[in-house]
């Protein structure tokens, strides 16, 4: 270990985001709120967006109780103007962002050959396209700035095993995959690195109501996963952060799997 990473290590402030703007989408609860917390924890400036104003409160006053500095906007992830003007305002309001975590989703059972296209179209749209327009227009701010920045999308666990009841959940998290590899090229000389996380089973209330209408339920749920016990929000709140610091300032493209060893069986 060179003198440098000596030193490093023991400063143990590599993993700091003092003073960095960072947007987190689907704030309000669950993973987005947990990322929130550890990022202004950490010394970030949170832009905390969902479209829920009574739980992104929530995340606000989490944050306001622990002195965290935490603003908010309400703002549909589905609607290329709304993402526009919240980006606008992040960058009025706090300065250029530095960091985006793409964590705003949704599943709505349905087996396939009982699927609407509207119920399809409903959850491509919010997990893939709502990813994409978020991320397109803050890279652009990042590219603008020219202090580039680190984008980590939320993927799936489902978006490599496929699904049953939840074809399309599945569907939108293979491409959030896709799309945060062909993002890591392009945005590579910008100094923007793009990475995923892709969760197992987490409590989050979507998940909770995903484990109670599956065969089985919660106690077959948990028997497929090796580590014996569902993921926290925390669990992914900590990788995310480290893949917004600069610790990890040569990793992009990457996928991270937490999930407490499930694809393992």
């Amino acid at each position: 270990m060179s003198e440098d990473m000596v030193r490093a290590a023991g400063e143990g402030s590599s993993d700091r985001l003092d003073g960095r703007v960072v947007v987190v989408t689907g704030a309000g609860s669950g993973i987005g709120r947990a990322a929130s917390l550890l990022a202004a924890h950490r010394g970030a400036r949170v832009a905390a967006l969902d479209i829920d104003a009574a739980m992104l409160d929530e995340t606000v006053k989490l944050g306001s109780g622990k002195s965290l500095a935490i603003s908010s906007r309400i703002t549909d992830v589905t609607d290329p103007g709304a993402v526009r003007n919240t980006a606008a305002w992040v960058r009025d309001t706090l300065g250029p962002a530095q960091g985006l975590v793409c964590s705003a989703g949704v599943s709505i059972e349905r087996p396939f050959l009982e699927m609407p296209l509207e119920l399809w179209s409903k959850i491509i749209t919010l997990n893939l396209t709502g990813t994409f327009l978020c991320a397109q227009e803050f890279a652009r701010q990042m590219v603008a700035s020219g202090l580039g920045g680190s984008v980590v999308t939320v993927s799936s666990a489902h978006g490599f095993s496929g699904r049953v009841s939840g074809s399309h959940y599945a569907a939108s998290k293979a491409g959030v995959l896709a799309l945060t590899k062909s993002m890591a090229l392009e945005l590579a000389k910008h100094q923007i690195r793009v990475n995923s996380v892709a969760p197992g089973a987490v409590e989050t209330p979507l998940m909770k109501r995903v484990v109670a209408n599956a065969v089985g339920g919660r106690e077959r749920s948990l028997g497929r996963i090796p580590l014996g016990r569902f993921g926290q929000p925390d669990d992914l709140a900590d990788p995310i952060c480290f893949l917004l610091s600069d610790r990890a300032g040569w990793i992009t493209g990457q996928t991270m799997h937490i999930n407490g060893g499930s694809l393992l069986v």
